[in-house]
């Protein structure tokens, strides 16, 4: 009989729309413990889960599973690059967008059967100056409604939606000059984004076409154009086509470096930060290990 390996989760109480105060139930519950023994830890302070992750790591854990959004991924994962410790996915946030991506869903039930049955694989990261992202980072509007939503206490699409509204009538497309692995591309964008993996979360795919398995970022460019064109453009979020809008343009590349001429926001795993003037973008290959279904998924889930 196999050893029972150690998996230990990393539970963010305030994530999403409501704390987690079933997850501990429910992990016991549904949690294989004929495969795992199992921990739980709670963050108490933003970073906190980086800190609980590296830890967990140094004590010979098998697995670390973030419990929560984008940004509690994030700060686990960082800690688990370059480790053989693997990375899972109990989706607890209110975007869920590199949940999504893996192909584990919303629902926390079957996230946690995915967990008991499913296989590792090495995947990509990035880093952005000094932040680490695993799924999707970038400048313009959706950084700008990212830091904005931050602010807000209230969570969830609405609020996200809302602060989307406000801010469009006022916002202004940003002038940037972008080095992509020694090509030049300049002019005027409302959004740049840098993609390892390929959505928002709600269900909206900004990087169709991005793989966590390549070894390249894919980089879209919102293009400067009248407010009408981006509301017409929406709804190819939703059927994963914005690659084919006449108002983006697609790249993929190794190492990129976005120049800006005056601050603006930027977001990175579906948190706003305020970002520098320059920012360098690179690709870590195969770093981290990462639990996903142990069923085959179609090619642009990893």
């Amino acid at each position: 009989m196999s050893e029972k390996k150690k998996i230990v989760f990393i539970i963010n109480p305030f994530s999403g729309t409501s704390a987690k105060v079933s997850a501990p139930e429910l992990i016991a519950r549904r949690i294989d413990s004929s495969k795992f023994n199992h921990s739980i830890s709670f963050t108490e302070y933003a970073g906190h889960a980086i800190t609980l992750s590296k830890e967990a790591a140094e004590n010979g854990a098998d697995i670390v599973v973030a419990v929560g959004g984008d940004g509690s991924v994030n700060e686990v994962a960082q800690s688990l690059v370059g480790t053989n410790t693997c990375l899972g996915v109990l989706p607890g946030g209110s975007g869920n967008g590199f949940a999504m991506h893996l192909g584990l869903g919303r629902n926390q039930e079957k996230a946690i059967e995915f967990l008991n049955t499913g296989k590792e694989i090495w995947i990509d990261t990035c880093t952005v100056n000094d932040r680490f992202f695993a799924n999707v980072a970038g400048i313009g509007f959706d950084a700008r409604i990212a830091f904005m939503t931050k602010m807000n206490k209230k969570r969830g699409f609405l609020p996200y939606f809302s602060t989307s509204i406000k801010e469009s009538n006022k916002f202004k497309p940003t002038s940037l000059k972008i080095k992509l692995d020694g090509k030049l591309i300049e002019g005027e964008y409302a959004a740049a984004v840098v993609a390892n993996a390929s959505m928002y979360g709600f269900y909206f795919t900004v990087a169709p076409q991005a793989s966590l398995q390549d070894g390249i970022m894919d980089i879209m460019l919102i293009k400067k154009s009248p407010l009408y064109k981006y509301i017409l453009t929406s709804f190819r979020f939703l059927n994963r086509s914005l690659h084919l809008s006449k108002i983006t343009e697609t790249y993929q590349g190794k190492e990129l470096t976005i120049s800006l001429d005056e601050k603006d926001y930027l977001h990175v795993d579906g948190e706003g930060y305020e970002s520098e003037l320059k920012l360098s973008f690179k690709i870590n290959p195969k770093s981290l290990k990462v639990l996903v279904p142990g069923i085959q998924k179609v090619e642009w889930m990893l």
